[in-house]
C-alpha cells in the first residue's frame, strides 16, 4: 500500500535559489508542451504522447542550457503531470462530464508552487531520509522537522512552497505495512422501517451466553 509522509524542510539560501529555479523550469516545461501539444492537434491532428514529449525534451534541453541546472526527473514528472491532465480532459469529453477542463497554463503567481522528483534508482536511493536530513537530487541534504519515521520503499518526493513562503516535502512510499484494526466483537445490522425510509444501521454486541446447571 502507498502512503505519503509530509515534513517541513529548511533549505539553505543556496538550496532555496535552486528550488525556486526548479519551480520556474517546471512551469516553463509545462506551458511549453501544453502549447506544443495543442498546436500539434489543431494544425496536424496529432496527439503527442508522454514519450513523444520526453524525446523532444532531450533536444529542447540542448537549446535551453539553463534547464540542465535542475533535476532532470523533475522535468520528466512535469511531462507526466501534463499527460495526466490531458488524459482527464479527453476522458471527460468522451463521457460528457465537465469535471476536468482543458489544461491551464501555470503561473508564478499561483498560490502553490511545487515540483516532484523521482527515486529512479531504488538500489542507490537517490532520495534518502536520515534522522536530521533528507537527500534529494541536485539539492543534496536538506534539514527537516522529523515528526515520524518514513516507512516502506520511497517512490518520489514533492517539494512545495506554501503561500506563506514555507517549504515542505511530501515523500510517497509503497510497500507500507498497514496494521489491521482489532476486532470489536460487534455486528452491524440493517433494519428497514418502510419502503419510503432509508436503512438504519444498528450495532449490536454479540457474546456467547453459557448455561448453568
Amino acid at each position: 500500500m502507498e502512503k505519503t509522509f509530509k515534513y517541513r524542510i529548511y533549505p539553505t539560501e543556496k538550496q532555496e535559489v535552486l528550488i525556486v529555479k526548479t519551480f520556474g523550469c517546471h512551469r516553463h516545461i509545462y506551458n511549453h508542451y501544453l502549447e506544443l501539444r495543442g498546436e500539434a492537434y489543431k494544425n496536424e491532428g496529432l496527439s503527442l504522447s508522454y514519450m513523444d514529449c520526453c524525446k523532444d525534451l532531450a533536444q529542447y534541453k540542448k537549446d535551453k542550457e539553463w534547464l540542465k541546472e535542475v533535476d532532470s526527473t523533475a522535468l520528466q514528472s512535469t511531462l507526466k503531470d501534463l499527460d495526466t491532465a490531458f488524459g482527464n480532459y479527453f476522458k471527460s469529453c468522451e463521457i460528457g462530464d465537465k469535471k476536468f477542463g482543458y489544461p491551464n497554463k501555470k503561473s508564478r503567481k499561483d498560490r502553490r508552487q511545487s515540483y516532484r522528483t523521482i527515486n529512479n534508482n531504488p538500489n542507490n536511493n537517490t532520495i534518502r531520509v536520515s534522522k536530521k536530513t533528507i537527500r534529494i537530487p541536485k539539492l543534496g541534504e536538506i534539514e527537516y522537522a522529523n515528526s515520524r519515521d518514513v516507512e516502506g520503499r520511497i517512490l518520489n518526493a514533492t517539494v512545495t512552497q506554501s503561500p506563506s513562503g514555507k517549504y515542505y516535502i511530501s515523500i510517497c512510499c509503497t510497500e507500507v505495512d498497514i496494521p489491521q484494526l482489532p476486532e470489536t466483537g460487534s455486528a452491524v445490522g440493517v433494519a428497514w422501517a418502510s419502503r419510503s425510509t432509508a436503512p438504519t444501521a444498528t450495532a449490536t454486541n454479540t457474546r456467547t451466553t453459557g448455561t448453568t446447571g
